[in-house]
C-alpha cells in the first residue's frame, strides 16, 4: 500500500508491484476522490472569490493525499538535496524525485485537462484509434472528472523529448486543444483514481498480468 510521499512510486516500481497491489492502491483512493469531487462541487456553489480560493486550497490538500505513481520515469539516481526550501531532504542523501536524476521508462503521459466529460471523449477516442498500434498503456479519469491520463509508449527514437511525443500523439488524437504541457517534467506525478475511472488498460503490457 502506498499514499503519494516525497519518496513516490516510479513506473518501475507499479510494475515489481504488480496488478494485484496496483487495483488495491486504486481501491485506496476511492473515499479520497469521492471527498475531493464533493469539495470541488461545493466550492463552486460559493458566492465570492475569496471563499472559492479558500476552499481549493483545502480540495487540492486532499488530493495530495492520494496514491501517485511517475510513469515517465523508472528509477531515480541517487542525490542529495539542494533544494533549502525542500526541508525533507536539503542536504540529505537519497533517490529525489527530480527530473535532474531520472531514468526514463519509455513511457509518456498526457495530460488532458478541462476537456469537459472525459468519458465522452473517450469514447469518441475508441471509435476513431487503435490503441494498441498507437501503443497506449492506460487511459483514465482525473480526479477532478474535468480530464483524464493518457498513458502509452514513447517513440524509443527519441526518449527523452517528452513534450514533443506528447503533443505529437495528442494531435494525433485529436486532444493537443487541452493538454498540460507540465508532464514535460519526466518526474511529474499522476494521481490515482479509482478502479471505475479506468477507461481503458493494457494489463499485459503494462503489468505483465
Amino acid at each position: 500500500m502506498f499514499r503519494i510521499t516525497y519518496q513516490v512510486r516510479t513506473y518501475l516500481e507499479c510494475v515489481q508491484m504488480g496488478w494485484e497491489e496496483w487495483q488495491q492502491a486504486m481501491k485506496t483512493a476511492i473515499p479520497i476522490v469521492k471527498k475531493y469531487r464533493q469539495m470541488l462541487a461545493e466550492l463552486k456553489k460559493l458566492p465570492d472569490e475569496a471563499a472559492r480560493k479558500k476552499a481549493k486550497l483545502a480540495a487540492d490538500a486532499v488530493k495530495r493525499t492520494l496514491p501517485g505513481a511517475c510513469f515517465q520515469v523508472a528509477e531515480y539516481a541517487i542525490s542529495t538535496g539542494d533544494d533549502p526550501q525542500k526541508k525533507y531532504n536539503y542536504g540529505k542523501s537519497g533517490r529525489w524525485r527530480d527530473m535532474r536524476y531520472a531514468y526514463l521508462s519509455g513511457l509518456a503521459v498526457i495530460d488532458v485537462d478541462h476537456c469537459g466529460n472525459p468519458r465522452e471523449v473517450f469514447v469518441r477516442l475508441q471509435q476513431e484509434h487503435d490503441f494498441k498500434e498507437l501503443g497506449i498503456l492506460l487511459v483514465y479519469v482525473s480526479a477532478s472528472e474535468d480530464g483524464m491520463k493518457i498513458v502509452f509508449k514513447a517513440d524509443p527514437e527519441y526518449p527523452h523529448n517528452l513534450i514533443c511525443q506528447q503533443w505529437q500523439m495528442a494531435e494525433r488524437l485529436g486532444v493537443l486543444q487541452w493538454v498540460d504541457d507540465a508532464c514535460k517534467d519526466s518526474s511529474r506525478l499522476s494521481f490515482l483514481t479509482t478502479p471505475d475511472d479506468v477507461l481503458y488498460c493494457d494489463e499485459k503490457e503494462l503489468f505483465n498480468h
